[in-house]
């Protein structure tokens, strides 16, 4: 339970140095009205990304542990030029591993995974400025960056987790900068396309609402068939049918969700782990993101596109039987940046407290070997198993009070 200790500490004073930080919110802004976005960002990235990196893996030499394992068998094995899917395993898309191989070219240790994902996410800040920034003053981001920088669902899944979800938020607002750029809705299409090859599977799903939005639809869609046809050309003659090993993540059945906190109360017999509770939350889902997107429709891009990612990936966090707490790295920037009121206490307080619950609670999961439960005498069984369920409920509850808060309203959807 050391990992989960060491979570925990490093949640709890990044919870209170935001504290200090939100507290001091109008002064800060004031102050960083002025200063250089770029310099900002980087000097924020150095001593909240690479300081810590420094001070984890060179410092105290800490090898990374958990998913940076499977990561680097990835990487690695790639950057030899072995064939993914084929030769090694993968639940990403065909393109991830051979970028994460292209780092392991500048230094072979599993180390320079996690300072990919520290890069990646400075990436991310930097390309969200831009798309922000009509409508928040520099002051105002650059408070915002600073908390995200902080926050435990970033600090922490970043650099101990070494998580990649942010990548997905990168791609889809890069995609959306060179459209507004080129206005070339080609060019919107193919990213779009290149960020699915990059991440994950479950990057096809905000795919859905923008198509429906999308008035040029056919211009939008055939860009990405190319992009899908010429994948699917080079990979299928190489791995056949592997190529759609990531979809065998939807089997994996993690927790916490609403089928792993229910279950005890039917007695396991709801049919945990079945396909069909896979295709009732993407569903749920999707639909949601969709209604979202129609009462927005006629909103700026920028204001669709961040309460339509919280509510859809949100939502599947909890409702999809194979995701878990650590997807909040997938949807804090848009959280943070757009849909959290600074000026609210109560949003405030159980943002931070979300935050800690969904950083810690995967590693004590996982380290109670993933406990599921199968009648309501499990749930007390032991005092780990009632802290465990008792995590699972409250992640439940906050990540439905988030999408609510990010779902757009009526009144909302008229002033947009």
């Amino acid at each position: 339970m050391n990992i989960v200790l060491g979570k925990l500490g490093i949640s709890l004073a990044a919870i209170v140095l935001s504290i200090i930080v939100i507290s001091q919110r109008k002064r800060i802004s004031e102050w960083l009205e002025n200063k250089s976005v770029r310099v900002s960002l980087i000097v924020g990235w150095i001593i909240f990304r690479l300081i810590p990196f420094i001070v984890v893996y060179l410092v105290a030499n800490i090898t990374p542990t958990s998913d940076v394992l499977g990561f680097w068998d990835e990487g690695s094995k790639a950057s030899m030029g072995q064939i993914v899917y084929r030769d090694f395993w993968s639940p990403y898309s065909p393109l991830y591993a051979y970028f994460v191989g292209i780092w392991l070219k500048l230094w072979y240790d599993p180390k320079m995974i996690v300072l990919t994902m520290a890069v990646m996410d400075g990436v991310a800040l930097w390309v969200s400025w831009h798309f922000f920034r009509p409508f928040q003053s520099r002051g105002a981001f650059l408070f915002k960056a600073l908390v995200y920088f902080i926050l435990p669902g970033s600090l922490v899944l970043c650099i101990i987790g070494a998580q990649e979800d942010v990548w997905m938020w990168l791609f889809v607002v890069l995609a959306y900068l060179i459209r507004e750029k080129t206005v070339r809705i080609e060019w919107f299409a193919v990213v779009l396309g290149i960020g699915l090859l990059m991440t994950k599977a479950i990057f096809v799903l905000i795919l859905i609402p923008l198509f429906l939005l999308e008035k040029q639809k056919i211009r939008f869609v055939i860009p990405m068939a190319i992009v899908g046809i010429i994948a699917l050309g080079i990979l299928y003659p190489l791995v056949g049918l592997d190529f759609m090993q990531p979809l065998d993540e939807a089997k994996v059945l993690r927790a916490p969700n609403i089928l792993s906190v229910i279950n005890p109360w039917f007695f396991n017999g709801i049919g945990v782990g079945e396909k069909f509770w896979n295709w009732i939350g993407l569903v749920i889902s999707v639909g949601l993101a969709c209604i979202a997107a129609f009462r927005l429709k006629n909103a700026d891009f920028r204001i669709m596109l961040s309460r339509v990612w919280v509510v859809l990936y949100a939502t599947m966090m909890v409702v999809q039987q194979s995701a878990y707490s650590n997807y909040i790295f997938l949807f804090l920037i848009p959280l943070v940046f757009y849909v959290i009121d600074w000026t609210n206490k109560k949003q405030i307080i159980l943002l931070l407290i979300f935050n800690v619950l969904c950083v810690v609670h995967p590693s004590y999961w996982w380290r109670l070997g993933m406990r599921r439960y199968l009648n309501p005498s499990d749930i007390t069984a032991s005092t780990d198993s009632l802290i465990d369920y008792l995590f699972q409920i409250s992640i439940i509850v906050l990540t439905a009070y988030f999408v609510w808060l990010a779902f757009p309203k009526k009144q909302v959807s008229q002033q947009a």
